[in-house]
Formats: C-alpha cells, structure tokens, sequence
C-alpha cells in the first residue's frame, strides 16, 4: 500500500507559520499546506500543536489516511532550536513519525536556497538571521530573537514603530503619517490606549504593523525614514560578513526580502543571488538524505 511505502515531510516553522512540503518515495510532490506558528523558544505547545496540525493537513490534501504519519520522515526547520536547550526538548519530544530531525529553520532554507552547495542566506520576515554554509563549516549570525536582536525584521519594524507612536503621544515628538496610522491599526487614542493593547504582543503581533512603516518611508515619514534606516545599516552589516565568510552565493529570503533588498544599495542588491528553492524543499532534501545514511 502507498501508506507503506516512505514518505517524507519537510516543514520550515516560523514566528508566524509554518509550511509543509509531502513528497513520496520517487520524490512526488504530493501536497503543501501552511498551519499556525512554529517557534518553540516562544511557545513550544503552539508549536507542536501547528506541526501535528500541517502534517494532517497535507495528508488529508494528497488522500492519505491520518496513519500514514507512522511512516513519514520528517524534517523540521524551526525558528529557536538554536537555542540548545529549546532543540533538547524538540528532540525528547515523542512524535507519531518514522523519524524525525530537527535542525534551524535557517539550515533548511540555506540548503534549499543554493541546492546542497555552499551557500548563505539572510532571512527577513518576522525575525531577521543569516547564515552561511562553506565546505562544511556553519555560521550562524543575528539569532538572538525578538526582542533581543531581529533588527531590521518585521517584527523589529513594528515594534520601533510602536515606540515612536508612544513618544508622540507624550507630547515628546510632533505626530506624523506613521503614528497616525499605527493609532488607527491599534484603535488607540492616548498612550494607555497603545499599551493596553501591545502588552501582551509577540513578535507576530508587531510583525502585523510592519507594512505601516515600509508604506510611510516610501511616503518620506520621517520617524518610518529613521527606523528603515537603522534596520538597512544593520542588514547591510549581515551581507557584508557573509561575503567575509568565502560564500560565492548569498540569497535574500523571507517575506520582506523582495521590499528590503529594493532598498538596499544598486551595487549590493547586485551581488545577491536568487533562491534556487523554498525551505520546505531543503527539508525534504536532508529529509532523504537522513533516509538514505539509515537505509545506506
């Protein structure tokens, strides 16, 4: 029976989704699918809880019973197993599947983006990392998540956008298109308005408000100009380290890529590479590759 036969699973789990990628034993795409968030440095029940969920989801998409989980192999590239303590739990966690590893979501989207060859990659989405890989030796930049580092991230973005809004509300600064906008998004009026409602915000959450700062410095905000600013500084610093690591390809990925690298310098957007596949496909890929050492 098909259910039988090995299938493999590759999920790339971030601050605010996570994706799936189901592929059979002759490398069928069968099914994808997008559940809720995957970081089980911030909340690692939601984690499990959006891992289990994705992979019913694409087996029910590509016709397959819930007991066919028993012989997927599954790879999973997450945000916050950097953390050694945070990958321990994740590997004691007692899963349904024929076998699972757990690596960075920053591993998975490297090999993806660059097929298995050396390579780097600077992800901006909710948060902001890098990494490089170079004749076997691995570099891991800027992980130190939200509200620890992320900066020029999503998440970062909204957060410092929050704070100049709460400054104007002081009566520190003059209000602009900015601040008006986040008051609007918030329904907040005074300062206890924007408190209330942020104070129990997580990085998704600021991540939300991010596009009000990437439309107000297009629309020459000043506070949008100064934190666009400061995030690009930091994401210029990432790519020129990359490229100090003997990496001859370096892609930009991430649900902000394509709106940050335009603000980037000509010069540098020039020597970015584009990504040859998605997360998910470098997690299927060292999926197989786990297989075949068993099998081997």
């Amino acid at each position: 029976m098909q259910s039988l036969q090995p299938l493999f699973i590759g999920i790339d789990g971030g601050g605010t989704k996570c994706k799936a990628r189901l592929e059979d034993a002759a490398g069928r795409l069968l099914a994808e699918a997008i559940a809720g968030p995957a970081n089980p440095a911030t909340d690692f029940t939601q984690t499990l809880d959006s891992i289990l969920t994705v992979c019913h989801s694409v087996l029910h998409k590509a016709g397959l019973p819930a007991e066919s989980l028993a012989a997927c192999r599954v790879v999973l590239g997450l945000a916050g197993v950097n953390v050694p303590r945070v990958q321990q739990r994740m590997q004691d966690w007692q899963h349904p599947f024929a076998a699972l590893q757990v690596t960075t979501d920053l591993h998975i989207a490297c090999v993806g983006a660059h097929g298995s060859a050396d390579g780097a990659i600077l992800i901006t989405g909710t948060g902001t990392a890098a990494f490089a890989s170079v004749q076997g030796e691995q570099m891991l930049l800027s992980a130190q998540g939200f509200p620890l580092g992320d900066r020029g991230s999503g998440a970062w973005l909204g957060w410092q956008g929050v704070a100049a809004t709460l400054d104007v509300l002081d009566g520190l600064q003059p209000a602009s298109g900015l601040t008006r906008q986040i008051c609007r998004q918030l329904g907040a009026h005074n300062n206890s308005d924007v408190i209330s409602c942020c104070i129990g915000y997580k990085a998704a959450d600021y991540a939300k408000l991010a596009p009000l700062v990437l439309e107000q410095h297009i629309q020459g905000d000043p506070y949008a100009f100064a934190i666009m600013t400061q995030g690009l500084q930091y994401l210029q610093a990432l790519l020129t380290r990359l490229q100090q690591s003997g990496a001859h390809r370096i892609a930009m990925i991430g649900g902000l890529a394509p709106q940050l690298k335009n603000c980037l310098p000509t010069a540098l957007q020039l020597q970015l590479s584009d990504a040859l596949g998605t997360p998910e496909t470098g997690a299927i890929m060292l999926a197989r590759l786990f297989y075949q050492e068993v099998v081997a």
